[in-house]
């Protein structure tokens, strides 16, 4: 079994290194890469590793003891926490085909006789389509004029044709204005304005001209420009009001429009709308325009990604002090006992406003970090305990008279007869990843408006009770899947409880 599973790993690291090299957007294995190319890199190679780890290091006849296969087969028997286990392995499933399921990209595109697989590849620009500009096409306006066109071309949109985020056809407009501190607000209100801005070609007002991104009333971040066919002229990054970086990049087409007349700053406001299958807004839409199923699905796909990562660092952290605290005891053990003593009374919430308030933009594996820095501590107790329980038994004995090491003893002896303790805690730990990021979110202090959140839908539905579906559909979405988890942690906890198939004499 773990051979197999090696194999799979190789196979998944490699083909994504392959499918990345090729330019091709396979849905998940992307996911690499969404970060920073080195990242993407360094994780497919840890996973071939990994792979190549477990065939040639692993143990080459690994079969599940009896009494692990009886707690299987009652693990199977608690039909609650069974199916709960086969509906969040769908829900998985649905989160993996990314793109093909939820997103603006058309899965294919027919157009003079060749077809096109946006969804799978780098964007393509909108002359490949008889569009002008080198920016991509709105593939929703696309089939809409292809289907008027009645002629052999179309588009085949995924079931839910928008973005988690930024995405969005209803339009409100509003104009930010300066106070005397050069703060910048909406106009007739005095808070100061986060989010984006632009500016507009006066007798084009749909066409942009400049997009900026302002935080606290001050331009922060990235911004960009470009001419009436949509190609850009210009790009900068601002920084608490002051430009940081600016370069022209295309000289003839910035003169070209530098005397067109331009609106004032102008922000973009989408107001929400309710459920419309006709629009393919199947729970509505939040105050910002943005599809509210669309937004699940990226918050689900967040939070998948915010547990690998989690899981990985906190147990093996824990598993690994946990463990060592438990065999060596001592001094070890005794200064181990005090840092955990030291973390234990930092008010996590006051650190992660603290981490917030100074990066501005926390990223979602920052957010993780700083969740890993105090979550270790609860496997390493239970870990540490069993730990001093196990190596006790005369099997350790025997072992050390025949010459095994200590990793060999801890990680192949103490370890797997500890695993129960780790399969416990395992749904527990994912619902406390779920319920912290979501919590943050809602406060305010999670993820930049870029990522898609439950937490900040629930806090805007929460603000905007006159239009329930927001509120509605972000509180079941949450609901339903930490029911699933707790449903499945329970079963697991009873399936795997040492009374159950112990004898004592």
């Amino acid at each position: 079994m773990l051979r197999k599973l090696g194999y799979w790993l190789i196979a998944i690291g490699v083909l994504a290194m392959v499918l990345h090299l090729a330019g091709i957007r396979f849905p998940s294995l992307q996911w690499f890469f969404q970060g920073s190319e080195t990242a993407g890199w360094v994780m497919t190679s840890l996973l071939v590793v990994g792979g190549l780890a477990l065939i040639f290091l692993g143990p080459k006849d690994f079969q599940f003891s009896p009494q692990t296969v009886r707690q299987m087969q009652r693990f199977k028997s608690i039909r609650r926490g069974y199916w709960s286990l086969v509906i969040l392995g769908l829900l998985v499933a649905l989160a993996l085909l990314d793109g093909l399921v939820v997103g603006k990209r058309a899965i294919a595109v027919h157009y003079d006789g060749k077809l096109f697989f946006p969804a799978l590849v780098d964007p393509i620009p909108s002359t490949e389509f008889g569009g002008e500009g080198d920016g991509e096409p709105n593939y929703r306006e696309m089939k809409e004029r292809f289907a008027e066109e009645e002629g052999d071309n179309w588009v085949l949109l995924p079931p839910v044709p928008w973005n988690p985020t930024l995405d969005s056809d209803s339009e409100q407009r509003a104009f930010l204005v300066v106070d005397e501190e050069g703060m910048f607000h909406l106009e007739g209100q005095g808070e100061l304005y986060s989010g984006l801005a632009s500016i507009f070609y006066a007798d084009d007002p749909t066409t942009k001209r400049q997009e900026w991104r302002f935080r606290r009333g001050q331009k922060d971040g990235p911004m960009e420009g470009w001419d009436r066919n949509g190609n850009r002229i210009e790009n900068g990054i601002w920084k608490d009001g002051e430009r940081v970086e600016y370069e022209v990049t295309d000289p003839d087409a910035f003169d070209a429009v530098a005397e067109d007349e331009l609106t004032s700053l102008t922000v973009v406001r989408y107001p929400p709308v309710p459920p419309s299958f006709k629009d393919r807004h199947f729970l509505g839409t939040d105050t910002s325009g943005n599809d509210i199923l669309a937004q699940l699905f990226g918050g689900w796909q967040i939070l998948l990604q915010a547990n690998v990562l989690y899981l990985l660092a906190t147990y093996l952290v824990g598993i690994t002090l946990g463990c060592a605290m438990g065999y060596f005891g001592g001094t070890f053990d005794i200064v181990v006992q005090r840092l955990i003593e030291v973390l234990s009374n930092i008010p996590f919430l006051y650190v992660v406003i603290i981490i917030a308030s100074i990066i501005m933009r926390p990223s979602m594996p920052v957010l993780v970090g700083i969740l890993c820095i105090f979550s270790w501590i609860g496997m390493t107790y239970y870990l540490r305990t069993a730990t001093f329980k196990e190596k006790s038994r005369d099997y350790i004995a025997a072992a050390r008279l025949m010459g095994a090491g200590t990793g060999r003893i801890i990680f192949r002896h103490i370890l797997p007869n500890t695993i129960s303790i780790v399969v416990t805690l395992l749904p527990f730990s994912v619902t406390a990843v779920i319920g912290s990021l979501t919590a943050l979110d809602y406060l305010g202090f999670g993820l930049p408006v870029e990522y898609p959140s439950w937490g900040r839908l629930l806090a805007e539905g929460a603000d905007n009770l006159s239009s329930p579906w927001i509120v509605s559909g972000a509180f079941f979405g949450t609901v339903l899947v930490l029911v699933l988890v707790t449903f499945v942690g329970e079963a697991i906890r009873e399936a795997f409880d040492p009374k159950k198939f112990t004898t004592y004499k």
